[in-house]
């Protein structure tokens, strides 16, 4: 094999494997996520609660009544509806993406 084939084959092959990686961590991102949002509506309908539509939404940490959260963490606000109440919970999930996370917490309110 030429220098010339040998290198473009070389370069698709990177190219190709980059590809598959971003693939992969997409798709791990997406399933994680559909775990927090399985987690989330769980808890809130064991409490008696409805979410609202459009109710979960991600937050920075000082948007937030968490005091600490590291890069493994996301912190959703949900707001849900409860005997007629719309009210506010705060869950900080582990992405398992980091080493720097918090632990797993919730905030609901009483």
């Amino acid at each position: 094999m030429d220098a010339t084939k040998k290198s473009k084959v070389i370069i698709v092959s990177f190219l190709a494997g980059a590809l598959l990686l971003g693939f992969l961590a997409y798709m791990g991102m997406s399933a994680t996520s559909s775990e927090h949002m399985a987690t989330i509506q769980a808890v809130i309908k064991e409490k008696g609660g409805v979410i609202e539509p459009g109710g979960v939404t991600a937050v920075p940490v000082d948007e937030s009544p968490f005091a600490k959260s590291g890069k493994g963490n996301t912190i959703y606000r949900i707001v849900y509806k409860k005997d007629g109440e719309s009210l506010t919970a705060w869950y900080r999930s582990e992405n398992h993406s980091s080493i720097i996370k918090e632990p797993e917490e919730w905030i609901l309110p009483k």
